[in-house]
């Protein structure tokens, strides 16, 4: 739900904005409406089977010098000619056309309904992606306030020796400089919020104007950064699945049966059509000067029409969709590899965000150790404000780092459910439980630190 003015922008879970993003988003409300193009395409494709009934009709009025050349004035000129014809016409054999024109629109309706998965699959991974980013951004600038509200510590302190005559003034001017540069990234982590909402608001379809002020995001995104240890799953078994799975694949299947079939069209283009007609005209009768006077007249039969030679028409045609069938094919190869290439390099990526996680979580651990040391050494004359200062910029580093491998660790794990076409849950050998899962628990307070 949108904010009103003077209410609160509304909080959503990693799961709402998925479940926004199907209701709502551009690209999938575009598939859904193709699905429905192609139900016409079948409608279509099958009314060759039901008779094809049409009525004509013509009125007219004719002038008797354009048939004769009489000149007697007794003679009516000018008479009226009318007719009516209702006519049936039933394909009675076509040479496969009609079968594999219906077959080849029930194959384009299921690639639709396919095609509408695959769209929905990339959306949500894209939602996933600028999801993570926003929360990524909240994060970087919560670990941005935290070491400015040290730096602004050091500032107080440094002031208040200088005043007791016990440091000098350029130590101060050095935290002074120090703050300053921390407090141009935290504009830069604001930036890249700001950037977050509004990709992410795209995907969701959300208005931005429609807030309750021009500066004020139409929603916030609450969303833990908890990345649970993966159990190491075979490459192998990740690869068949995801080509057993992956929509696109099971979309150029039925490409490659479509051009299969239009080939077989091609050919029965030379093959005699059969059509049963039925047909009753009612017509004026001219030998009569009365308008309303005519002349009924029915006819049944079969007509038959045998394209003996087309100018190689036919024969054009069918070369050019067996050109189109074996780029299809080459295609599906080449998919092929491309699916197991995004699979081999998204489960490198999450294994190696995985154990930098690990790292980063101790040097996070040893970093803000290392800072209060710093500072009781300095208290002692064992250090100076250089390595104090140095120990604050590498807790940032530090932290931020940890950031990084988080956020690597999900955009590594969406990409992986993506080319897998599965669930985080159900990988092979998984354990953990899939960060979609956890979206779906309360909101998360904002991250208030990231080490444990």
């Amino acid at each position: 739900m949108l904010p009103q003015p003077g209410q609160p922008a509304p909080v959503y879970s990693l799961a709402d904005c998925l479940q926004i993003a199907l209701d709502r988003n551009p690209s999938i409300l575009k598939a859904q409406h193709d699905i429905e193009r192609t139900q016409g395409l079948i409608i279509t494709a099958k009314s060759t089977l039901y008779p094809q009934v049409s009525l004509n009709g013509r009125i007219e009025e004719r002038d008797d010098d354009l048939f004769s050349q009489g000149t007697d004035p007794t003679i009516q000129r000018f008479r009226d000619y009318w007719t009516i014809q209702l006519q049936v016409v039933q394909s009675l054999y076509s040479g496969g056309i009609n079968r594999q024109q219906i077959a080849i629109a029930k194959l384009t309706h299921e690639a639709a309904l396919i095609q509408l998965q695959a769209t929905i699959d990339l959306t949500l991974n894209q939602v996933k992606h600028a999801a993570y980013a926003l929360v990524i951004a909240q994060a970087q600038i919560e670990a941005e306030k935290q070491t400015i509200q040290l730096l602004n510590q050091e500032v107080s302190r440094q002031k208040a020796l200088f005043d007791a005559g016990r440091t000098t003034r350029f130590n101060v001017l050095r935290t002074e400089v120090s703050l300053g540069n921390q407090q141009s990234s935290l504009n830069d982590s604001l930036n890249a919020l700001t950037s977050a909402q509004l990709a992410l608001a795209q995907l969701l379809g959300i208005e931005w104007s429609r807030s309750a002020s021009s500066s004020t995001p139409p929603f916030l995104v609450r969303q833990s950064l908890d990345c649970p240890p993966v159990t190491a799953s075979r490459i192998d078994d990740l690869i068949a699945l995801a080509l057993a799975r992956r929509p696109e694949l099971q979309v150029i299947d039925r490409q490659v049966d479509i051009a299969t079939r239009q080939i077989k069209i091609d050919q029965a283009a030379l093959i005699p059509q059969l059509n049963a007609y039925a047909a009753d005209e009612q017509a004026r009768d001219q030998t009569v000067a009365s308008f309303n006077n005519s002349l009924n007249d029915y006819a049944i039969g079969i007509y038959g029409t045998w394209n003996i030679f087309d100018g190689f028409a036919s024969k054009g045609q069918a070369v050019t969709d067996t050109a189109v069938l074996s780029q299809t094919r080459i295609s599906r190869e080449a998919l092929c590899l491309q699916i197991e290439d995004e699979v081999r390099e998204a489960y490198a990526r999450l294994m190696t965000a995985q154990d930098t996680i690990q790292a980063q979580t101790a040097n996070v651990k040893t970093a803000e150790e290392s800072v209060k040391l710093s500072q009781v050494s300095m208290e002692t004359g064992y250090a100076t404000l250089l390595d104090v200062l140095q120990a604050t910029i590498d807790l940032t580093a530090a932290r931020n780092q940890s950031i990084r491998a988080r956020e690597l660790y999900l955009d590594a794990a969406a990409d992986l459910e993506k080319a897998v076409s599965l669930k985080f849950v159900d990988w092979p050998g998984a354990t953990a439980v899939s960060p979609i899962t956890a979206a779906s628990a309360p909101p998360a307070a904002p991250p208030t630190a990231l080490h444990p």
